[in-house]
């Protein structure tokens, strides 16, 4: 018999989707790294991202490239963490390119990469405005480019980067890429060669992409997970629509538990279980349901997108989900089961529980 909650994934509709979105890029002279952090590293869709055309296979765990590479050792494997000092060695012998900022971690890499006997690709990350990962200024940018083209024997200067909107919601724009252009440019002219890679960001660039506004042509790569797998959030958050995109890889079932008519104004006030005053208008007598799904498994309740009509969510809790069943003109029974999409935030949440199980179709 079949366990609730589970989370379908439709790996042809990511492969699909990682097709529509290199052949996407490539026409504007922009290869792609696929991410598969929310994943957890999964090795179905690692497959499903390469299938599809993307250059590199992305992640922020150095355990999610050591069992893609031992999978499938002909993918070209990227961290896009910078690297502990601690696990070095393994980012060595498991990924092919990682980025970095400090000259600390760079030298610890050239040393393992010497054990190995293998050359160590890096990206440098500069820091255009959004306050996370990389050095700020060409200046320092430039002297660690000469670092690794100079003296560090071991490594392999392939290209810099920059993030946006991750910590301070800084979002990528002319000026800011143009930044990272001009850097890429000042590298280059200091080592006397090209760059292959000028990394523009992540998903949140095809913001402007999507909407044809300009990029520096000097920007030539990005690091892009959500929105190959889980478009339909891109969309709603940022107005992305990319023509051919599938919105429907991933499926949340979860079980009802309870379907009660309650009254749908609270009996008195006071902090919730996550210690938030909850305040709800009275719109008189609704039938709730409740889902065994909660905060453990999806991180949120507002990370759930009902498919059926006339389901809302109302609220959540570490193990259960309250619906207003009301609108949808149907007798729901315990045992039902209702269907979700899912925001980028709960598909990770979804992966990395032990609480859903992952069903690939």
């Amino acid at each position: 018999m079949q366990k609730y909650p589970v989370l379908n994934v439709d790996l042809n509709a990511i492969r699909e989707n990682a097709s529509v979105m290199t052949s996407f890029c490539k026409e504007r002279g922009i290869s792609v790294a696929g991410v598969i952090k929310f994943s957890d590293g999964s090795l179905e869709i690692a497959k499903a991202y390469a299938d599809g055309g993307c250059r590199e296979i992305a992640s922020s765990r150095t355990r999610h490239m050591r069992a893609i590479k031992s999978a499938y050792p002909e993918i070209t494997t990227m961290l896009i963490r910078i690297p502990m000092f601690s696990e070095c060695m393994d980012v060595v012998k498991w990924c092919d390119i990682s980025l970095n900022s400090e000259e600390l971690i760079l030298r610890r890499l050239d040393e393992c990469a010497a054990v190995y006997r293998k050359k160590h690709s890096v990206l440098l990350m500069l820091d255009v405005g959004d306050r996370r990962e990389g050095v700020v200024g060409s200046e320092e940018l430039v002297r660690l480019a000469m670092l690794v083209e100079k003296e560090l024997a071991n490594l392999e200067l392939a290209g810099i980067g920059s993030s946006f909107a991750c910590a301070s919601g800084v979002l990528p724009d002319w000026d800011n890429l143009s930044e990272l252009a001009e850097a890429a440019e000042a590298v280059e002219a200091a080592i006397g060669r090209k760059l292959d890679i000028v990394s523009g960001g992540s998903s949140i660039t095809l913001t402007l992409l999507a909407n044809d506004m300009p990029v520096p042509d000097k920007i030539n790569h990005l690091r892009i997970g959500g929105a190959i797998a889980n478009p339909m959030a891109i969309r709603r958050n940022r107005g992305v629509e990319i023509p051919g995109l599938r919105e429907d890889a991933f499926t949340l079932t979860a079980e009802i538990v309870e379907v009660q008519t309650k009254p749908s104004a609270a009996a008195g006030t006071g902090k919730n279980w996550a210690g938030q005053i909850v305040e709800r208008e009275d719109i008189g007598t609704r039938t709730r349901a409740i889902i065994a799904l909660g905060s453990q498994d999806i991180g949120s309740a507002e990370q759930l997108i009902p498919q059926m009509k006339g389901v809302s969510v109302l609220t959540g809790s570490s193990d259960h989900t309250i619906l207003d069943v009301t609108d949808s003109r149907r007798r729901w029974l315990p045992g039902d089961l209702v269907e979700f999409s899912l925001y980028y935030m709960g598909l990770l949440y979804c992966f990395s529980t032990r609480g859903v199980e992952i069903k690939y179709i």
